[in-house]
């Protein structure tokens, strides 16, 4: 087993016995949930992590609305349902089953 060792967002990580455990490093931290709260897709990348920790959605919608709205988006603004669909429509999904044995 290895010490824990720093990692990237105030977090510390350690490997052990082919599982890797990453926790915060200070007990206040933002709680990331499993799916963006706009469009409901999963969020499953360090991207992901860091728009949801700056706008509070996955890093496909804060790079189509976010980023470009910034100020409207800070005070509530957020897409149309039908902008939503619209751009759930037009992602590529990479199937990242997870399955337990």
């Amino acid at each position: 087993m290895s010490d824990w060792e720093p990692y990237s967002g105030e977090r510390k990580i350690k490997r052990c016995e082919g599982y890797v455990v990453i926790v915060p490093e200070v007990e206040k931290y933002t709680k990331i949930p499993l799916f963006c709260d706009v469009c409901e897709i999963r969020l499953s990348s360090k991207e992901d992590e860091e728009a949801y920790k700056k706008f509070e959605c996955c890093s496909a919608c804060a790079d189509t609305w976010a980023y470009s709205k910034k100020e409207e988006w800070l005070r509530g603004w957020r897409p149309s349902g039908e902008q939503v669909e619209s751009l759930v429509q037009k992602r590529i999904f990479i199937d990242k089953s997870i399955t337990f044995e």
